[in-house]
């Protein structure tokens, strides 16, 4: 048999990252794109990705080489992930 985890997730943005990532160059606006559908679909770990435990419950997924997105998880199953960050490496740890 095979159990399948019918979780439903719901990703979404800060007001302040959509603007972030309005500024940002195109091609890391669909990464982040990616990224954001890779959330909802695997969870908090999505593979492909770069990921990185910052705190009790934040994590930073690496778009590239330069840009980061910094992300908070609500509730034991990862129902809610709020997207606070999006940009330059040098500013995500400020």
């Amino acid at each position: 048999m095979v159990y399948y985890s019918l979780v439903s997730r719901t990703v979404y943005l800060t007001q302040k990252a959509h603007k972030q990532l309005l500024k940002l160059p195109r091609s890391i606006q669909d990464l982040a794109d990616l990224a954001v559908a890779d959330l909802e679909e695997q969870g908090i770990n999505p593979q492909g990705w770069n990921t990185l435990k910052t705190d009790k419950d934040e994590y930073r997924l690496r778009l590239n080489y330069r840009y980061r997105m910094r992300y908070r998880v609500s509730g034991k199953q990862a129902i809610a992930i709020e997207v606070f960050y999006v940009g330059h490496r040098r500013e995500a740890y400020r």
